[in-house]
């Protein structure tokens, strides 16, 4: 694809879900997301099941509510599927997630229980942005309650 071509995609969408597992390490929402709350996501190396030939991750996120409360979510052996997620941006938090507009891109995602999941995102290609990951928490209704985007604090 040609340079005007890969910027003819970008307009509009300068983020956009990616295929490829979250990388590992230490992911951090800035202080300013969730509503001064903050959200920190460890994703381990990988390790294999070979019950299952399948390749997993210790992941990890801690999510600091405004108000003191904590939010832990564990998972030994999260692996990666991909999932049609509603579309990023804060119009969704407060909405029904499950009836939202979903992205037509498939995310790579760890779901960490019925509520939790991380999701790969990739900046377009003229953005100094580098990858990212979306922390997405629901509430029991199905209504997004937390939808932050993760930068990487550190690699390996």
């Amino acid at each position: 694809m040609s340079a005007s071509g890969e910027l003819a995609l970008c307009v509009g969408d300068p983020l956009r879900p990616a295929t490829a597992a979250p990388a590992q390490g230490l992911w951090v929402s800035d202080s300013t997301a969730s509503k001064g709350g903050r959200v920190v996501a460890l994703i381990g190396p990988p390790g294999s099941d070979d019950r299952t030939l399948k390749v997993r991750h210790l992941v990890e996120v801690i999510e600091i509510e405004p108000t003191g409360d904590t939010v832990r979510t564990r998972l030994d052996g999260a692996t990666v599927t991909l999932e049609l997620l509603p579309l990023l941006g804060a119009d969704s938090l407060g909405g029904d997630s499950l009836g939202a507009r979903a992205s037509t891109q498939p995310a790579a995602t760890y779901v960490l229980s019925r509520r939790v999941r991380l999701a790969a995102y990739e900046p377009c290609v003229t953005s100094a942005v580098g990858p990212l990951v979306r922390y997405l928490r629901l509430d029991s209704s199905g209504r997004a309650v937390t939808d932050v985007l993760l930068r990487r604090a550190s690699g390996r």
